[in-house]
């Protein structure tokens, strides 16, 4: 359905692309290989990844549809950045006697 309302530009297959791949990774059984399943999801390491992100998003030696890529993890990513916000801390762990 998605792919049928996709214009037929370079940036709009890279970041059409960029979304199965996020679908394919939230839908798979086994994250062996799958890099954004295995990165420490802490707000240092998802700013890191994002701020990387962002610098290849804007790179002009990128192709349109490299750079809609990687728009599309930027995205990812602040929205890993805010539900890490929004989760509970986790409370401290009791002594056992």
């Amino acid at each position: 359905m998605i792919r049928a309302n996709v214009q037929p530009t370079e940036s709009a297959k890279g970041y059409l692309k960029a979304c199965e791949g996020l679908i394919l990774t939230a839908k798979a059984n086994n994250d062996k290989y799958l890099y954004l399943s295995k990165i420490e999801k802490n707000p240092k390491q998802l700013d890191e990844l994002r701020k990387g992100f962002v610098r290849q998003a804007a790179n002009p030696l990128h192709a349109d549809y490299d750079r809609a890529y990687f728009k599309v993890l930027e995205g990812y990513t602040i929205r890993l950045e805010r539900e890490e916000k929004t989760q509970p801390k986790s409370t401290a762990r009791t002594k056992k006697d």
